[in-house]
C-alpha cells in the first residue's frame, strides 16, 4: 500500500550461512543473502500465506513454494526489486478490483508464476495488468491453466511488454497467438507447454512471432494419459517464416511421430537452424521404425550443428542417408533406438566430414520399458505403421544404387589405403582385424547402454581424429584389442562391462590416453593379474593422468605395474581385494591422489609402507578408509604409522580397527596397543638377551675349560692328512720334542744333539730344525708332540716367559690325557735356578708327581746326568 510509512528494519536474522545480510522482511524466517547487486530475501517453503514487507535494497524474493493465493499488495515489495519468484503457490489473480499491480516496482526484469491457478483468459489477463512491466526481460506463466478447459490467449494484455525476451506459457486448446505479440520485438525465446488433446500446429501458429530464435514445445513432464496432452500434427510451413530460427524442440510428443518430424524439416530450410531435437515421437512399445531419405534431405540445405533422434524406436535407415545430412551437422544423438547394422550400413559415413560427437547409447532398452504411461500408448500403434506407409520411397533403379554403391566402396577403400598406419599395430588386415567406420573427423564416441558385447577384438578404426570414446555399462566380457588407429584418443571408458579377461597389449597402441576407466568389471579373474606379464598392459601409457580400477577384484599388483605411468594424477583401486601394498610410484611426481578404501588390508608390510610413503614425499593423499584393519601386537607398527601420516591420510578421523572383537579409531588403537605390546615386546628382548648371554657363558666356559683339547684334536686332525716320515720301532716319529726357550737355544744344541743323537743315536725334534716349512707354527707343534716319544721340558725363566714353551707344555698334557691313556711322557730338565713361584700349577703338578732332572753344575755329575737322561728318554 502506497501509504504504509516504510521503516528501516533491524531485525537479526539467525542462520547457517555468515554472510547472511541484517534486516530485510518483517518475517524472520526469511534468509537475507547479500549477493552481487543487493539483497537477495528467501522465504521460499515457509508455508505463507500473505507476503512479508521487503526492504529497500532487495533485488531479488523468493516466494515460491508457499500458499499465496494473491499477489503481494502494493508497497510490500522494494522499488529496488528485479527479480520476483512466484512460483508454486496459489495464486489465481493478479489483483484486486482489477487494479494494476507491480506499482511500486516497476524495475522487476525476472518474473515467475509458474505452477499457479492463473487461467489463460480475459478475467485473468486483462489489458493493462503488465503495464508496469516495461523493463521484464523474462516471464514464466507456464503450468497455470486447466487441460480440460477451452482457453484463448488475450494477446492484448502482452503487448505491454516492450522489453520481453523469454515467455514460457500454456499452449492449451484452442489457444493461438493473436496480433498482440507482433508488437514484442524483443522476444527471441518462446516455451509452449501443455499442448493439449489433438493438438495441431497450424501453418499460422508462430505468424505473430517473426524474431524468434528459440522455440520450445516439448513435452517435459509425464502425462496422465497420452491423448490429453499428445500434439498430433505439426503442418508444414508453420516454421517458414521463422528466418531468424535456431533453436527448435519438439521432444516427447509420442504421437507425432516420424510424419510430423518430416514435416518439421520441411520448413527448416527457410530458417537459421543450428540445433533440432526430435527425441521421444514413438510410444516406447510400439513397432520399430525407419528413417528414409525424405526425411532429413530439406536438411542438406540447412546449417544444422546438432541433431537429435533419441528414442525414436528407429531400426535403420536408407543406406544413402548420411549423404543428406549437412556438413556443417558436428554432434549426433540417436539413442535409445533400435539400431541393426546392416551390410551396407557404413558406405556413406566418410561422407560426413564435419561430425565430431556421435552418441548411439541405450540401445534396445524399450524392452524393459520402467514408463508406468508406457501401455497407454498401445492403442496408436497403428499410427506408427500408417506412418511408415504414407514416406515408404518409391523404389529406385536398382542398377543406379548397384553403381552408387560400389562408387561408396571404392571411395573408402582408397582412403584406408592412402590413410597412415600406426607403427605400434598391424596394418589393417581383414582375416585379423575388425574395421570401425566412422566418420573421418569424429572426435567423441558415446555408445553407453547399448548392449555391445561379448568380446573386444582386435579393432582398427578407420580415422584417427577420436579423443574419447564411452562404452559403458555394455556387456564386453573380455578385453582382447589391440585397439589400433586411435593415436590421439585422450579420454577411454570402460567401465561397467563385467569384463573377466583383459590382455596385455589391449592398450599397446594408445600412447595418447590420459583418462581410462576400466572400473566395475571383473578383471581380477584374468589370469594376467597372477603373472608379472600384467606390468605391459599400460607399458604405452607414459601420457596417462587418471586411471580408474575400482571395484575389479584384484587382489595383487606387481612393483613394476605402472612403471612407465610418470604423468599419472589420480589412482583408484577401491572396492578391490587388496591385502597389501606392493606397487612402485617414486617416479609419479605429478600423483596426487591413491585411492585404496573397501580392501581387505588387515595391515601394511614394512615394504609395502615403505612404497606409500614415496607418495607422502609428494604431498599425495590416501585414501585407506573401509578397510578391516587388525588391531594385535601383529600389526602394531602399521598402527603407529597410520596415526604418524593422518595429514596425508583422507578421513583419518573415521579410520578404526578391530580390537578384541570391537572397533575402535587408531589413536585409541595405539594406546591400547602400547600398553599391551610393548611391555610383552620388552620381556621377550629381555629373556632373549638374557639366554643368549648365558648360553654365550657356558659356552666360553666350556670352550676355555676344553681349549687345549680343542687346539690339540684340531691339529691332529689336520695333521692326518700330511705328508708320512719315517717311524721308530713302537710307531713314534722322534723319541723326544724338545721344549726350550730361544734364549736358551745353546743347550739343546750345543749338547743334546752331540751327545744323545750323534753318540747315542735318539731322534729328537728340535724345532728350529724339524719344524715343516709352510705349515701353522700350532700345527707343527701339535703333531711333533703327538709323534714323540716324550716331551722334554728346558725349564729356565725365559721357558715360563715364553707363550710358544707354555703352549707346547699344554700340548703334551692332553696328549698325555688323549693319546697315551694317563701315562707320564713328560721330561723336566731345570736348566738353570728358577723361581719356584713362577712356575704354572699344571707344571707343579707334574714336578711333584715325577722325578724331575737338574741340570748339575759340576762335570762329573753331568756325566751321571747325561746317562739317566738316555735311560729315561729310553723307557
Amino acid at each position: 500500500m502506497p501509504g504504509i510509512k516504510q521503516v528501516q528494519l533491524k531485525y537479526k536474522i539467525i542462520g547457517n550461512n555468515d554472510t547472511f545480510y541484517d534486516g530485510c522482511s518483517t518475517n524472520r524466517k526469511c534468509r537475507c543473502l547479500n549477493i552481487t547487486d543487493g539483497i537477495l530475501a528467501d522465504c521460499s517453503a515457509l508455508n505463507l500465506r500473505k507476503s512479508p514487507y521487503f526492504d529497500e535494497g532487495v533485488v531479488s524474493v523468493n516466494l515460491s513454494l508457499n500458499l499465496l493465493t494473491y499477489l503481494p499488495d502494493e508497497g510490500y515489495l522494494p522499488a529496488t526489486l528485479k527479480y520476483l519468484d512466484l512460483a508454486n503457490n496459489k495464486i489465481s489473480k493478479f489483483g484486486n478490483d482489477k487494479l494494476v499491480p507491480f506499482s511500486t516496482s516497476t524495475n522487476i526484469i525476472s518474473l515467475n508464476l509458474t505452477s499457479n491457478l492463473l487461467s489463460l483468459d480475459a478475467d485473468t489477463y486483462f489489458t493493462g495488468v503488465f503495464q508496469n512491466l516495461k523493463y521484464l526481460k523474462y516471464l514464466d506463466i507456464s503450468n497455470n491453466s486447466n487441460e480440460y478447459k477451452s482457453y484463448y490467449c488475450p494477446d492484448e494484455a502482452f503487448q505491454d511488454l516492450s522489453s520481453l525476451q523469454s515467455l514460457f506459457i500454456d499452449g492449451v486448446k484452442n489457444v493461438t497467438f493473436g496480433k498482440g505479440f507482433s508488437t514484442l520485438n524483443n522476444l527471441t525465446l518462446l516455451k509452449v507447454t501443455g499442448i493439449a488433446a489433438k493438438g495441431i500446429i497450424s501453418r499460422e501458429y508462430f505468424d505473430n512471432f517473426p524474431n524468434l530464435e528459440h522455440i520450445d514445445i516439448s513435452a517435459t513432464t509425464e502425462w496422465r494419459r497420452i491423448d490429453h496432452f499428445a500434439l498430433t500434427s505439426f503442418e508444414k510451413g508453420a516454421l517458414q517464416k521463422l528466418t531468424k530460427l535456431q533453436y527448435l524442440d519438439i521432444s516427447y510428443h509420442r504421437r507425432l511421430h516420424m510424419c510430423g518430424f518430416r514435416n518439421v524439416t520441411n520448413d527448416l530450410p527457410y530458417t537459421s537452424i543450428r540445433i533440432l531435437k526430435a527425441n521421444y515421437l514413438e510410444c516406447e512399445r510400439s513397432v520399430s521404425t525407419v528413417l528414409f531419405v525424405d526425411d532429413i534431405r530439406p536438411l542438406n540445405s540447412t546449417k544444422l550443428e546438432e541433431l537429435f533422434l533419441d528414442g525414436n524406436n528407429l531400426e535403420e535407415t536408407d543406406i544413402v542417408v548420411p549423404r543428406y545430412l549437412p556438413k556443417s551437422l558436428h554432434y549426433f544423438s540417436a539413442r535409445d533406438n533400435r539400431w541393426v547394422v546392416s551390410r551396407y550400413a557404413y558406405y556413406d559415413i566418410p561422407r560426413l566430414t564435419g561430425i565430431k560427437t556421435v552418441d548411439l547409447s541405450f540401445q534396445n532398452k524399450h524392452q524393459m520399458s520402467q514408463s508406468k504411461n508406457s501401455w497407454y500408448c498401445t492403442e496408436y500403434f497403428h499410427e506408427t505403421s500408417h506412418c511408415i506407409c504414407e514416406r515408404l520411397p518409391i523404389q529406385t533403379n536398382e542398377n543406379v544404387f548397384h553403381w552408387n554403391r560400389n562408387e561408396e566402396v571404392s571411395y573408402f577403400t582408397n582412403n584406408i589405403q592412402n590413410s597412415y598406419l600406426i607403427t605400434a599395430c598391424i596394418p589393417y588386415n581383414p582375416s585379423k582385424f575388425q574395421l570401425a567406420f566412422i566418420p573421418p573427423n569424429t572426435e567423441t564416441i558415446i555408445i553407453e547402454s547399448a548392449k555391445v558385447g561379448d568380446n573386444l577384438p582386435p579393432i582398427y578404426f578407420s580415422t584417427s581424429t577420436v579423443k574419447k570414446i564411452l562404452l559403458r555399462n555394455n556387456q564386453i566380457y573380455s578385453f582382447t584389442g589391440p585397439i589400433c588407429n586411435l593415436t590421439q584418443l585422450e579420454y577411454l571408458d570402460l567401465s561397467n562391462n563385467r569384463a573377466v579377461d583383459i590382455s596385455s597389449f589391449i592398450f599397446g597402441s594408445l600412447v595418447g590416453l590420459k583418462y581410462l576407466g576400466i572400473d566395475n568389471n571383473l578383471l581380477g579373474y584374468s589370469n594376467i593379474f597372477q603373472t608379472k606379464s600384467s606390468v605391459f598392459i599400460f607399458e604405452s601409457q607414459t601420457n596417462l593422468v587418471f586411471l580408474n580400477m575400482s571395484s575389479n577384484r584384484i587382489s595383487i599388483l606387481f612393483k613394476n605395474f605402472l612403471f612407465r605411468a610418470s604423468k599419472l594424477k589420480t589412482l583408484l583401486l577401491d572396492h578391490n581385494l587388496l591385502t597389501d601394498w606392493n606397487m612402485s610410484i617414486y617416479h609419479m611426481e605429478d600423483l596426487n591422489f591413491i585411492d585404496i578404501s573397501w580392501n581387505q588390508i588387515l595391515y601394511l608390510s614394512s615394504d609395502g609402507m615403505n612404497l606409500l610413503e614415496k607418495a607422502f614425499h609428494l604431498n599425495s593423499t590416501i585414501d585407506m578408509s573401509h578397510n578391516p584393519f587388525d588391531c594385535s601386537c601383529n600389526s602394531m607398527i602399521f598402527v603407529k604409522w597410520l596415526e604418524l601420516h593422518r595429514k596425508y591420510l583422507k578421513g583419518f578421523g573415521n579410520y578404526s580397527c578391530i580390537y578384541l572383537h570391537n572397533s575402535i579409531n587408531i589413536f585409541e588403537a595405539n594406546i591400547h596397543l602400547k600398553k599391551d605390546c610393548y611391555s610383552y615386546v620388552g620381556v621377550i628382548v629381555s629373556v632373549t638377551i638374557g639366554i643368549i648371554v648365558f648360553l654365550g657363558t657356558i659356552c666360553s666356559m666350556i670352550i676355555y675349560r676344553y681349549r687345549w683339547k680343542m687346539r690339540y684334536w684340531y691339529y691332529i686332525l689336520k695333521g692326518e692328512y700330511g705328508i708320512d716320515h719315517d717311524k721308530t720301532d713302537d710307531n713314534f716319529q722322534f723319541d723326544a720334542f724338545v721344549s726350550y726357550s730361544e734364549n736358551d737355544r745353546w743347550f739343546p744344541k750345543d749338547y743334546m744333539i752331540e751327545l744323545l743323537e750323534k753318540q747315542k743315536g735318539l731322534r729328537l725334534c728340535i724345532h728350529h730344525r724339524d719344524f715343516i716349512a709352510g705349515s701353522a707354527i700350532a700345527e707343527n707343534i701339535t703333531n711333533a708332540i703327538h709323534n714323540s716319544r716324550k716331551f722334554v721340558c728346558i725349564l729356565t725363566n725365559n721357558f715360563l716367559e715364553s707363550k710358544w714353551c707354555m703352549y707346547e707344555f699344554n700340548i703334551a698334557l692332553e696328549d698325555i690325557v688323549v693319546s697315551r691313556q694317563g701315562k707320564n711322557s713328560i721330561i723336566i730338565v731345570k736348566l738353570l735356578r728358577t723361581d719356584f713361584r713362577n712356575i704354572p700349577r699344571e707344571m707343579r703338578y707334574v714336578m711333584n708327581d715325577d722325578t724331575y732332572l737338574d741340570y748339575p753344575d759340576d762335570e762329573e755329575d753331568r756325566v751321571i746326568f747325561w746317562e739317566s737322561f738316555e735311560r729315561d728318554l729310553k723307557f
